[in-house]
């Protein structure tokens, strides 16, 4: 029998307005005898059931799955995948042969919090962010299945430190299949994919439309791609008919992928190195300067306590990308930190811009594409956003 959980009076508001999260604070008893993952029916200090969600011994106990008393089983996720898929169409998203990768859920985006789908052709990665998530992940996979009946080949389940340690025996790896690479196809440029060994669910599906953004822009242009992780960016500018490419990330797996995918793509006679060294140390000591500069690092900061090292951090990073930028060449930068808004990311390059006396307009704002959807009562769900900037003279 699901059990109950009860909010302290006047703590109501949050779930009103349909925020997916209850945090611990707000709860006043029944949680004592919930275990971690298990599905709890959160009830206000009137007796109105507010809800269903998988409880977690954590700052947000419960994340919401569904504001009515429904059942969660795999017929709702069905559902979820369903209206998900549907969404994605609707919003524009065209899959076929040049782009058969996608992000499927973007948890809280698509009202699933805690699960992150992407789909690489006729491979599936799931990414559990919850233990709740991942006890279900059997019924996951079943209604994965059933959207797409006889399209997917593999079925991979992300390591489960992605929860911590709250599981002590858990599934991980393949759930269906044991096919270690796969090819696929994102605006028509070809990556390798490989949930085992990269970051995330193998690849940053959020940058689809800012890498065919570069594309536009790289005609005749010496690049810099920095944190260039497996090279999308690198694809994008050769493809954009850059004059050269550079690629810098410290992982020697990134940047050995890297320059599988420009040899892919037909790039590899295209000047340009792929270089294994720290980003902020090569911006130090590099002699060359660029006309267009790509900096997508990882996130600096993953908690508020740490947001000031990280706006220190990114305003270094973007002050050293600026001084090796030639006159009327463009800066295109990004923050993944869910802890820095758009507002502190622009004070932040704007202090990067002051430091350093350059002339610096905003061209365009950026952010991740139509498959990552983020839920209107949900602002945390905002985390990557970038700028586009024209670099001009000194002062």
């Amino acid at each position: 029998m699901i059990k109950e959980i009860h909010l302290k009076p006047g703590k109501e508001a949050a779930l009103k307005m349909r925020h997916p999260w209850v945090f611990s604070g707000a709860l006043k008893g029944g949680s004592e005898s919930a275990g971690d993952g298990e599905l709890v029916r959160v009830m206000d200090s009137g007796g109105k059931i507010r809800g269903v969600g998988h409880f977690q011994q954590s700052s947000i106990a419960v994340r919401m799955l569904s504001f009515t008393d429904e059942v969660i089983d795999r017929a709702f996720y069905t559902v979820k995948l369903r209206e998900a898929w549907n969404y994605r169409q609707q919003a524009g998203f065209s899959y076929g042969p040049a782009n058969n990768c996608f992000r499927w859920i973007n948890a809280e985006g698509d009202g699933l919090p805690g699960l992150v789908v992407d789909r690489y052709g006729s491979l599936v990665v799931v990414q559990f962010h919850s233990v709740g998530m991942y006890l279900q992940y059997a019924e996951i996979v079943e209604a994965i299945k059933e959207v797409f009946p006889g399209e997917i080949d593999a079925v991979y389940l992300m390591p489960v430190q992605q929860i911590g340690d709250k599981l002590k025996s858990v599934e991980e790896g393949f759930a269906m299949g044991n096919q270690k690479e796969f090819e696929v196809c994102e605006n028509g440029m070809k990556y390798f994919i490989n949930p085992d060994k990269g970051q995330k669910t193998g690849f940053f599906l959020d940058q689809r439309d800012n890498r065919a953004w570069v594309k536009q822009w790289s005609k005749g242009k010496k690049v810099l791609n920095g944190f260039c992780y497996t090279g999308g960016f690198s694809v994008a500018a050769i493809q954009g008919g850059a004059e050269k490419v550079d690629s810098v990330d410290a992982s020697a797996y990134a940047t050995e992928q890297c320059a599988r995918h420009i040899e892919l793509n037909g790039g590899k006679s295209i000047p340009g190195n792929v270089i294994t060294e720290d980003v902020m140390k090569y911006l130090q000591t590099t002699p060359e300067k660029y006309d267009l500069m790509i900096l997508d690092p990882p996130a600096f900061a993953k908690s508020r306590k740490k947001s000031h090292n990280a706006v220190q951090a990114y305003k270094r990073l973007n002050a050293l990308g600026l001084k090796k930028i030639e006159d009327g060449g463009m800066l295109v930068t990004f923050s993944c930190s869910q802890v820095i808004d758009e507002k502190l990311f622009e004070d932040t390059i704007r202090a990067a811009g002051m430091e350093v006396d350059r002339e610096v307009r905003i061209l365009k704002k950026l952010g991740p594409g139509i498959d990552h959807p983020v839920n209107l009562f949900h602002r945390e769900g905002h985390y990557l956003k970038g700028l586009a900037l024209y670099v001009g003279a000194r002062y």
